[in-house]
């Protein structure tokens, strides 16, 4: 049975808008790259890996020898480049033409090793990554378990504490909605899945969930109080009327929990109802 690996292109948006099959992004051709501190090429290549592939019949020189002089014969030639292309490709590693470009691929910095570490911004550059099944599968899991902690948790808050996340997170006031909207918007949240711009809905209603309540009230009272002007952005800057209170929501909101200011606030409620 072949022994294929899989890599995927990393969805970003583009210009025109269109993702996947729709994308007509071009395919990107890559060559093996001079490490610039060991000065020598980045072939993701042992020495095991180079004695196996001559087992197998390959006479390149697959050494990573850099000479300023001279090109490398192998790696400076068309045989030493791999293209990404814009879909998802399969390698089988039982070839030795191909195992050579997997080792490649695993050492250069167009290509992240798995997605989870594209994600943890290992691979800034990266326009690819190698996708493993297992770990895959591992990360769904964590999703769903995550997603079910996110529905337990919602189910015992109550209706203000909702609504307070739903502004924090999708900047939109439910107050005087019903209680079946609000649970309408807040199951949009919990069904959203992570992008490369976002957490996952789940994630990010928990995240919230594990505020302090007042600070979370206070933080919600901000966002509300700058969509109905009481509060006012300029620049870096937020301001109740001449006063600037500080350069973020948050630091407003730390402002205003401060006890000798709860005259502030109480100002601020009573203008936002």
């Amino acid at each position: 049975m072949a022994r294929l690996v899989e890599v995927r292109p990393i969805e970003r948006k583009k210009w025109h808008d269109k993702t996947g099959q729709e994308s007509f992004t071009r395919p990107q051709t890559v060559q093996v790259l001079v490490d610039a501190e060991t000065m020598r090429y980045a072939t993701g290549l042992s020495s095991q890996d180079i004695e196996m592939l001559k087992s197998k019949g390959i006479t390149y020189d697959l050494g990573d020898t850099f000479n300023t002089e001279e090109p490398h014969p192998f790696w400076d030639s068309s045989m030493g480049y791999f293209k990404l292309e814009n879909n998802t490709m399969f390698f089988d590693a039982d070839k030795p033409l191909e195992y050579i470009k997997i080792k490649n691929m695993k050492a250069s910095k167009y290509v992240a090793n798995s997605l989870k570490e594209f994600e943890e911004g290992l691979y800034p550059e990266a326009t690819h990554y190698i996708h493993d099944e297992s770990e895959y599968v591992e990360q769904m899991a964590t999703e769903v378990e995550l997603k079910n902690k996110a529905i337990l948790t919602a189910a015992k808050l109550p209706l203000d504490k909702k609504i307070e996340i739903i502004l924090a997170i999708e900047g939109k006031n439910l107050k005087g909605q019903s209680p079946s909207f609000v649970e309408v918007e807040l199951d949009k949240i919990l069904s959203r899945k992570k992008t490369q711009e976002k957490e996952s809905g789940p994630s990010e209603f928990i995240r919230y969930t594990s505020m302090d309540k007042k600070d979370l009230s206070n933080y919600a009272l901000v966002l509300e109080s700058i969509q109905k002007n009481v509060l006012r952005k300029e620049g870096h800057r937020i301001l109740f009327m001449d006063s600037v209170l500080g350069t973020d929501e948050i630091e407003v909101a730390q402002y205003i929990a401060k006890d000798e200011n709860q005259d502030l606030k109480l100002s601020i409620l009573a203008k936002i109802n």
